[in-house]
């Protein structure tokens, strides 16, 4: 008897301190798969529908968030703003991101990215912004709810 439960509580105990270790990595997955996404996202913008394609699968059907210029936006209105876009980008990156998630099906991406390009007049442009993505695992697939964007300051 005093075998069974001294095994009985060794598997109790190693599933716990095991329990961990298998958060940490799929939360490793996760946070990979995510900036993944975000990278997609960016440099989506230089194709030439300016990623409309791209990000028409990553915004859930319900997504609401507010643009670099204040204004609140649904996944429709976002779409129309991107393919109304009259710039051409050179290039669109993310310089820095962090990950933090909220349980096993929610999580922000925080960070900052910069694009370069031309404006339908011809003027060159040089943009960096700071970003506040909210995602939601649904159905096995990551998409973003909500976002906040904010135009930075031009770098002297």
């Amino acid at each position: 008897m005093k075998s069974i439960t001294a095994s009985i509580l060794a598997l109790t105990v190693l599933s716990l301190c095991a329990t961990p270790l298998v958060r940490a990595e799929s939360a490793g997955g996760v946070e990979a798969k995510l900036k993944a996404m975000e990278d997609s996202w960016s440099a989506a913008q230089l194709q030439k529908d300016h990623g409309a394609s791209v990000i028409d699968g990553f915004l859930a059907t319900d997504y609401f968030g507010v643009n670099s210029k204040g204004k609140m936006q649904s996944k429709a209105d976002v779409l129309e703003e991107i393919r109304g876009g009259t710039d051409t980008y050179t290039t669109s990156k993310n310089d820095s991101m962090e990950v933090h998630l909220y349980g096993a099906h929610v999580a922000t991406v925080c960070g900052t990215s910069s694009e370069t390009g031309k404006d339908k007049d011809g003027k060159e442009f040089s943009r960096s912004y700071a970003w506040a993505d909210t995602w939601m695992e649904r159905n096995g697939k990551w998409q973003c709810i909500g976002e906040a964007v904010t135009k930075l300051p031009a770098k002297e």
